[in-house]
């Protein structure tokens, strides 16, 4: 299996062959596949093409802050990599903010769909997060329960209870 990588600053992925790093493709065209051109929250048009006014930005679904909190979760893997448009990556809208459970589910549903359409990251996917639906399903259900515990101040329910997808 290959393990691919994710730069989020070079917006790339890659791979590591003897320690060497290897692009592979940009992350905004491998994603765009099941986006198909809108922002994964509010299904805006975005644009994978460089320089274009509605470039989509790659978003961290859960927040790129929780890496501070030493979870031992790989926050930058393909699985956690969504399209957005400028807005809802903004501080104003999403930001640093915990994801409702729609789209949790939407998150869940989408690399579903990768897994089970021979996507070339299936196996980095099921990698990352398990080798059963099931398995994945409770990998991601961890990581929202992991980050409602430590960002709790910007998690806002929808509704009250338990909050399982």
């Amino acid at each position: 299996l290959i393990a691919v990588n994710h730069d989020s600053d070079l917006g790339e992925l890659y791979i590591l062959d003897k320690n060497r790093r290897i692009d592979i493709t940009s992350s905004r065209d491998s994603l765009n596949g099941y986006q198909k051109g809108v922002c994964f929250y509010c299904f805006s048009e975005i644009s994978i093409i460089k320089g274009s006014p509605s470039i989509a930005q790659v978003d961290h679904f859960f927040p790129h802050i929780l890496k501070s909190f030493n979870l031992n979760i790989n926050l930058d893997g393909v699985w956690n990599l969504v399209l957005a448009c400028s807005k809802c990556n903004g501080q104003s809208e999403k930001g640093a903010k915990i994801p409702s459970l729609e789209l949790l589910q939407r998150l869940n549903d989408r690399n579903e769909y990768l897994i089970s359409s021979n996507h070339p990251l299936k196996e980095t996917i099921i990698k990352q997060t398990g080798n059963t639906t099931k398995a994945r399903r409770e990998f991601i259900q961890s990581v929202f329960n992991s980050a409602i515990e430590k960002l709790i101040h910007t998690w806002h329910p929808q509704a009250i209870g338990d909050p399982t997808f």
